[in-house]
């Protein structure tokens, strides 16, 4: 009978897979309740039970894992010094990126689920009532970008961040007197806009800057102008409202008059080759360009984003980033969950994230950057000055699994002139429709 139930089970999950559709890059989550009631039911706990008495003392734990550089690495002489530590060995079993997902389901399904697994937003929410609570391990306070399962339980230690933020080309900035800010201070949209209007038609200036053309890179703004995306998750939208719609507003209008280049939102141009040129001031994208940009042939930096013009602006960026989750039904989990617990120590965590280097998600990070030092404290003061019910409101937004279609269409169609209203209010049904599925 107990084989028997396991098996209904994985069919059931295999069933709810199915239905997800294709997996987009983007973070998604896919929350069930019925199958979350299951786990509940005291015969899985048993099962869950039995499984750890017959584990193997002292078998390696796997860690399931991808690189996009040298982390790999890093996180290698960390599990040494652990295993040093404690005498707890964990393989680390490096797969491709595109084959992550779909053989981290066939282990779960077949009952070979890893002790611990390095995960995206997307890994997190289509996983995440297969992932241990971690309340135990670490202190949730101390980190940022902190994901819950349905139940509220912590499920993830958040192990790098990445941020929205403001390149400058210093020499052209420079060149034309135009003011911009040096980390700890700030300045509004407003000013922004004024100081970026002394480089049209200036020789050298094929525009004032460029704007990633991605929703994703605007949707900081509607923070920064006072807004949000959702009074209650899914159902009660704040988009319409009066930050969010100045925000869209402030764009739609620097795309039609001449602060941006408007190729990008046409689709015609990319705006990393054209900052790259040396004739545009600004590009509004994110962290991972810190290292693209080191041999430009012009003096550039990181400079604060502009706040909104009125009562209620801040500062506030929007965070994507990885994390370390331990998997339940391993039969590994007691061992999991004592290096989430090494793992959140602080000197362990930093000795991640600098070691490759990475933004960090936790709060008191002391983390040397080495030559990415100056760009990289703006990025982190950005981190660290978003509210916390930002990301929140960010995070319930991600759950909308096949929501970055949306709201990349929505933003496209205000830059090509469309009513912002109108927009928002689409925008609005598109996204409770889509929650809805």
């Amino acid at each position: 009978m107990k084989n028997l139930r396991m098996l209904l089970a994985l069919l059931l999950v295999v069933a709810l897979f199915a239905a997800c559709g294709a997996e987009e890059a983007a973070p998604e989550k896919e929350a069930d309740a019925p199958a979350a009631e299951e786990k509940k039911d005291e015969p899985a706990k048993e099962d869950k039970e039995e499984k750890e008495e017959m584990a193997e003392p002292g078998e390696p734990l796997q860690m399931l894992w991808w690189s996009d550089g040298i982390e790999g690495d890093v996180m290698q002489t960390i599990l040494d010094d652990f295993k040093a530590e404690t005498g707890i060995e964990i393989e680390l079993v490096v797969l491709a990126y595109d084959d992550y997902n779909a053989k981290l389901k066939t282990m779960v399904r077949g009952g070979e689920a890893p002790a611990l697994i390095r995960a995206t937003e997307g890994t997190i929410t289509e996983f995440s009532e297969f992932l241990l609570p971690l309340d135990s391990a670490y202190d949730k306070a101390d980190y940022t970008n902190v994901y819950f399962n349905a139940a509220g339980d912590t499920v993830v230690l958040p192990m790098d961040v990445t941020s929205n933020g403001m390149y400058v080309n210093k020499d052209l900035l420079d060149k034309y007197d135009v003011n911009y800010p040096a980390l700890g201070e700030t300045w509004t949209w407003a000013e922004f806009e004024t100081e970026m209007a002394k480089l049209d038609g200036q020789d050298g200036v094929a525009y004032p800057g460029v704007f990633d053309n991605k929703a994703h890179r605007f949707m900081p703004m509607v923070y920064q102008f006072g807004g949000k995306l959702w009074n209650t998750p899914h159902t009660d939208s704040a988009l319409t409202e009066a930050g969010a719609v100045e925000a869209l507003t402030t764009l739609q209008r620097m795309n039609t008059n001449g602060t941006l280049d408007p190729a990008v939102w046409a689709g015609s141009a990319n705006p990393k080759e054209l900052f790259t040129t040396g004739q545009y001031g600004f590009h509004m994208s994110g962290n991972w360009f810190v290292a693209a940009y080191q041999d430009l042939s012009f003096n550039w930096g990181v400079v604060p984003m502009p706040i909104g013009n009125g009562a209620g602006a801040t500062r506030s960026t929007i965070l994507g980033g990885k994390g370390l989750c331990a998997v339940q039904e391993s039969g590994q989990e007691a061992e999991a969950l004592k290096f989430i617990e090494y793992m959140a120590k602080g000197e362990n965590h930093d000795k991640f994230t600098g070691g490759v280097p990475f933004l960090s998600p936790r709060l008191a990070a002391d983390v040397d950057f080495g030559d990415f030092q100056a760009a990289y404290e703006v990025f982190q003061d950005e981190i660290a000055n978003t509210p916390v019910a930002n990301v929140a409101d960010w995070q319930d937004q991600v759950a909308i699994a096949g929501m970055y279609p949306i709201i990349n269409s929505a933003v496209e169609d205000a830059m090509g002139g469309k009513d912002v209203m109108e927009v928002m209010t689409q925008l609005v049904e598109d996204l409770k429709e889509k929650a809805m599925e």
